[in-house]
């Protein structure tokens, strides 16, 4: 087939982008809630924790299958099916009277959301020139990252003007439309690059024992937990009980460290270029963000000081992106999708595991102290023991970072 130009090529990647955005604010919704969701439900920060969970059990095991489906069939219906999984899943956390119900829910958004961020990957691997992908992995990354900033102040406004439910079924209605988008601008035959010619379970197989891609993920995934468990779930809370503010106010610390994450995702590409390094790259932005979460654990800096440091933070965790990049050039083209979605899936893993065991350390440290509404109400300190956790996963990446491949001198 004829490979489009490169026209085609960005109409196919923003649409994929869109939806990535739109997931993304599907996925950090809740953080903005918690209180909510406590009370609607009942639960304890543990019980919220594995309801949000589920979000990545889906999405994790869906990786791999959704990696072999685009390099052998293309994005489009994948796609497609993977929003209407979104807009079905929403619905079902909308209406949820129990907690079996939201976790369903949770889980379907997951599913759908399983292969929104490597469809887009896989795009720039199979239809732009190879040089355009850290920078591209890294516009990508922003793209999601805004979703996370319309996922934190906007939707906790609305959470607090017309409820959480009602709130979900504004953010179902927009996914109605995306749907429709997906099949009017993405064509039936715009895959590029068929691979039928490798065997599923070889692909699996040099994905599974390459030690180079297995490394990128895992400390792609340890240095992604400052995303995944502290700025997506439990930042709001945290700022809003050390500071005494509301969450509104305490959600713009998400906000601020998303930006930073989204901007960083940018500038390292081009930091990689200079230093003609990715891995290199990659060690200062894991030796920065741990440095940078010690002053908000142990000492008493303002607020304004605090949502300075989370913006450094997010900028050096930017860094995580490149691991995308290396994981790719470590394997064949062909199976582009396979090996971003194989990296993904090792980064939603950690990244489900670290969720509840953030929520129990937070139940450990627990004084007893309860809400009128009935919800257990957890102080400063009980965070602080609970981030202290993230610094260490992120020294443990840069021991592993160690032993990863460099890769920019192969790319032509």
């Amino acid at each position: 087939m004829v490979k489009p130009g490169l026209s085609r090529a960005w109409v196919v990647w923003g649409v994929a982008a869109l939806f990535y955005l739109y997931e993304m604010v599907l996925r950090v919704s809740p953080s903005v809630m918690t209180n909510e969701l406590m009370v609607s439900f009942n639960a304890t920060s543990t019980m919220l924790g594995v309801i949000v969970s589920f979000y990545y059990y889906s999405y994790t095991l869906l990786q791999v299958p959704c990696g072999l489906i685009l390099d052998k069939l293309g994005p489009r219906n994948l796609i497609g099916l993977s929003a209407i999984l979104c807009v079905v899943g929403s619905a079902l956390f909308a209406i949820a009277q129990h907690v079996f119900i939201a976790a369903i829910g949770r889980f379907l958004i997951g599913a759908g959301s399983a292969c929104a961020f490597i469809s887009c990957l896989q795009i720039v691997s199979q239809m732009f020139p190879i040089n355009y992908f850290p920078i591209l992995a890294g516009i990508t990354n922003m793209m999601g990252t805004l979703g996370s900033l319309f996922g934190g102040v906007p939707v906790a406004k609305a959470v607090t003007s017309i409820g959480w439910q009602e709130t979900i079924y504004c953010l179902l209605a927009i996914g109605v439309l995306i749907v429709a988008l997906i099949f009017i601008s993405i064509p039936k035959n715009i895959y590029t690059k068929a691979v039928k010619n490798i065997p599923i379970t070889t692909a699996i197989r040099n994905m599974a024992f390459n030690k180079q891609v297995i490394l990128s993920g895992i400390v792609a995934g340890l240095m992604y937990l400052t995303i995944s468990v502290f700025s997506e779930l439990w930042a709001t809370p945290f700022f809003a009980a050390k500071y005494n503010i509301t969450s509104e106010t305490a959600a713009i610390a998400s906000s601020v460290l998303f930006i930073g994450f989204a901007i960083g995702g940018i500038i390292t590409a081009y930091i990689a270029r200079i230093l003609k390094s990715y891995i290199k790259t990659i060690k200062i932005g894991i030796f920065a963000s741990a440095c940078l979460f010690f002053p908000l654990i142990f000492t008493d800096i303002s607020m304004y000081t605090s949502f300075i440091i989370v913006l450094l933070l997010g900028l050096f965790t930017g860094a995580e992106v490149l691991c995308f990049t290396s994981s790719k050039n470590n394997t064949n083209n062909d199976v582009s999708g396979t090996t971003i979605a194989f990296t993904n899936a090792l980064i939603m893993l950690i990244g489900s595991i670290f969720q509840p065991l953030f929520g129990m350390i937070l139940d450990l440290f627990w004084n007893g102290r309860i809400s009128d509404a009935g919800i257990r109400i957890y102080e400063a300190s009980c965070y602080k023991y609970a981030i202290a956790t993230l610094p260490i996963c992120l020294i443990v990446a840069y021991v592993l970072s160690i032993f990863m491949k460099e890769t920019i001198h192969t790319e032509k």
